[in-house]
């Protein structure tokens, strides 16, 4: 986790985590940017973190007002809230899904764990525009070939093929 979020380099940015799950990767959040939303595809766990936050929230710890939350499927991110300038997946998908790469903006930054079930290569994703206003994606393993493996992404975009 310390390395993904390294990798994004977060100064302020606007960032959108897919994989809420405890919160912990949000919590480590607030102290670069106050703008972060994240999904987390499980409602009951979305909920029960929702409320972790409310409950620091109402014990002074006000940076907990900053995460945004809901519970959807991440796979198609938060078309509402894009683009965004960093993007941090938590969890492992066998490639990069199409909308989170759409709602990264030109020069931002996306962490995601890309390879088959249990054995994923966690990509640094640029996405930039050259000169001419054409947009390319370049690619960079932040662990140097490791196989790092991860919990799957889940939700509806699997019976896409």
């Amino acid at each position: 986790m310390g390395r993904m979020t390294s990798a994004i380099q977060v100064h302020g940015d606007k960032v959108l985590e897919i994989g809420t799950g405890s919160g912990f990767q949000s919590g480590l959040l607030t102290y670069l940017t106050s703008r972060i939303h994240s999904i987390e595809i499980i409602p009951e766990l979305a909920a029960r973190t929702r409320g972790v936050y409310d409950r620091l929230i109402g014990a002074g710890y006000h940076e907990y007002g900053n995460i945004v939350t809901k519970s959807a499927d991440g796979y198609y991110g938060w078309e509402d809230e894009a683009p965004f300038d960093k993007i941090i997946v938590t969890c492992g998908i066998d490639h990069i899904p199409p909308p989170l790469l759409q709602q990264l903006r030109p020069g931002g930054i996306m962490v995601i764990p890309v390879g088959p079930p249990g054995a994923q290569h966690i990509l640094k994703v640029v996405k930039k525009t050259n000169d001419g206003g054409e947009l390319s994606v370049s690619r960079s393993d932040i662990f140097g070939g490791k196989v790092i493996p991860f919990v799957p992404l889940s939700g509806g975009h699997q019976s896409e093929g």
